[in-house]
């Protein structure tokens, strides 16, 4: 049998702990016809340890894992998926409480952080064009292109600094990042 992956992305509608300490959540996703798909990923207990290490206020989960096939006790068939790769991100809320799903996480992302956190020590290099590229991709598509990539630890932009300039035109205080070791 060929070995499929599937990856997940958005906030689980239900997650309960299993017996031998894995984490179970469920998924409720949109399908063409206006109805909904549920997905029942098992997270194992060494992912999900190492993926909520601290984490207090977690919205929002990429799951990345293989497809299994299984019929529940009421003789149901259903979809499970056993994470492979997980990463979670909290994004922020807002007047309302609510969370902006329509922001797409851009592949490589390793973390959403607060944009005054970045350092940009190039400030006068001149990136007008490529920031109207990056305000333009932004407006159309309601996300980023590519993370921003930054110094472990100092925060230092290594690159993506015309995301980073048309975000700050554009108002957005969280960013997804990815981490380059220094």
């Amino acid at each position: 049998m060929n070995r499929s992956e599937i990856t997940i992305k958005g906030v689980p509608a239900k997650a309960s702990k299993l017996e031998n300490g894995n984490v179970n959540l469920i998924f409720k996703i949109a399908t063409y016809d206006d109805k909904e798909s549920i997905y029942s990923v098992i997270v194992k207990k060494e992912y999900w340890r190492d993926a909520v290490i601290g984490m207090t206020d977690v919205n929002y989960f990429v799951i990345k894992g293989e497809l299994k096939a299984c019929v529940n006790s009421k003789g149901i068939p259903f979809i499970s998926v056993e994470a492979t790769y997980i990463k979670i991100f909290k994004f922020s809320k807002d007047a309302t409480g609510e969370i902006d799903l329509n922001y797409e996480v851009p592949d490589g992302t390793d973390e959403i952080i607060d944009i005054s956190k970045l350092v940009n020590e190039n400030e006068d290099m001149s990136i007008k064009r490529s920031k109207r590229k990056a305000i333009n991709y932004i407006k159309n598509n309601n996300k980023f292109s590519n993370p921003i990539v930054v110094k472990k630890g100092s925060f230092v932009i290594v690159s993506g600094h015309d995301q980073y300039a048309a975000a700050q035109e554009l108002g957005i205080k969280s960013v997804p990042v990815s981490y380059e070791e220094n």
